[in-house]
């Protein structure tokens, strides 16, 4: 045997070998992952009264600190389908409120988002020529939560936690008092 096929033969042992790690390696990841059918976490079931009032609560507490006067358009008795955790259907609130309010938007769109951040909600603000709009997610107390302060027509709104129930059902036991003129 000469240098030259010793050395190829040395290479191809020594790929295999690497190629054999890497595979014992991989195999051992993959037989050592979590079985996440089992593992996942679900959040609590909220009841429709508790996930209403949060939400209520939600949106008292930004139209408080916005200040002005706010009437309903939509809710907060508005219920409409979700998805729970575990894929079964649910429902959920929604409340929408509005004001004349002429305010500052700018400063009104970055003090709500500061605060929602403060609240430990992930926010987004989108800028517009009319004003800001500011959407908060991620709490643990509501969806999620939105503000767009237009000179004028400010609007809050907020959706509240997905809870078991049926959305349609819930319109019905509510007759025609579900939404709010």
């Amino acid at each position: 045997m000469n240098g030259t096929t010793s050395r190829t033969i040395r290479r191809q042992a020594g790929g295999i070998v690497v190629l054999l790690a890497l595979a014992g390696l991989l195999t051992g990841c993959v037989f050592r992952a979590p079985d996440t059918a089992t593992d996942r976490r679900t959040e609590p079931a909220v009841d429709p009264e508790t996930a209403k009032q949060q939400m209520i609560d939600a949106v008292d507490d930004a139209t408080r600190l916005l200040g002005g006067d706010w009437t309903p358009r939509t809710g907060p008795d508005y219920a409409e389908d979700c998805v729970l955790s575990d894929g079964e259907q649910g429902a959920q609130w929604r409340y929408l409120t509005g004001s004349s309010l002429a305010g500052n938007p700018s400063e009104d769109g970055t003090w709500m988002a500061e605060h929602w951040r403060g609240q430990g909600l992930e926010v987004i603000v989108r800028d517009s020529d009319d004003g800001p709009a500011v959407f908060g997610s991620g709490g643990e107390r509501i969806a999620s939560i939105s503000a767009y302060a237009y000179s004028g027509n400010y609007t809050v709104q907020a959706v509240s936690s997905c809870f078991p129930g049926d959305a349609d059902r819930i319109a019905e036991e509510d007759g025609d008092d579900a939404e709010a003129p």
